[in-house]
Parts: C-alpha cells; structure tokens; sequence
C-alpha cells in the first residue's frame, strides 16, 4: 500500500511540474505572441505596456525555470520551497500589470483588454499551483518547527 501510495504521489508531483512548465511557457509567450502588448507609437517610442510584457516574459521564464526545478527534485521539503517560490513569483507576476508597471491607461487598448486579462488568467493558476504545491509538500511533524 506504502509503495503505491508513494508512487502516486510522484506521479502527482511530476504532473505538477508538467503544469508549472506549461504555465510559465504561456505566460513568457503571452505579451509577444498570445496576446501582444501595444506597438509603437508614431514616434517609435514605446508605451508602459511593452515593458510590462518584458518583465512579463521575464516572469514567466522564471516560473518555467522552477517548474523544471519542481520536476526533477525528489525532496518533499524542496518540493515545498519551490512552491513557495513559485506562489511568489505567481503574485510579483500579477503584481506586475496591476500595480508594478501596468498598461495603457485607454481600457481599450489592445494590452487592457487582452494581454493583461491572459497574464492574469494564467499568472493566477499558476499561484494558486504554487499554494496547492506549499500544502501538498507541507510537513506533518512537530521536527520542522523551529526553537
């Protein structure tokens, strides 16, 4: 029953991975391919939004790099850190078009109505993943307390 239980629970802890590769893959992919922030102005400059979809991308190749991490580690306490890593960078990536840098102001636009509603979708799965990963991974004892 032990072995079974333990193989499932791999098994689980790798599809979690699977799925923090694939969230972050979507959400480095969101405001260049997905959903494109706004182009250029006519000037050639570039409004806020195109480097919110910078720091974006960047965010998302963290959270691919950490669900590679999350696949390949066998520790259920560095399971546990790299979803907690992951509910962080999942909320500094929803920080990002809300608060951090934003989006056009016009709510019309096209990174208002797309790009940031995607990054939010899949920036949000991917936190509450990281939340699921923390309780899935938490220690049970009385040992992991400190004195």
């Amino acid at each position: 029953f032990l072995k079974s239980f333990m193989e499932d629970f791999m098994k689980r802890d790798k599809i979690i991975g699977v799925i923090f590769i694939a969230l972050g893959i979507l959400v480095a992919l969101t405001p260049c391919v997905i959903a494109p922030t706004c182009g250029p102005m006519e000037n050639g400059m570039f409004m806020k939004c195109h480097w919110m979809g910078r720091a974006v991308m960047g965010s998302g190749v963290m959270m691919a790099i950490l669900g590679c991490a999350y696949f390949y580690v066998c520790s259920s306490n560095v399971k546990f850190a790299f979803g907690f890593s992951s509910f962080i960078v999942g909320i500094y990536t929803l920080l990002l078009p809300a608060y951090l840098i934003g989006g056009c102001m016009n709510k019309e636009m096209m990174c208002q109505a797309k790009t940031v509603p995607t990054v939010y979708i899949f920036a949000g799965i991917y936190t509450l993943l990281g939340l699921a990963a923390m309780i899935l991974n938490r220690r049970r004892d009385a040992s992991c307390r400190c004195e």
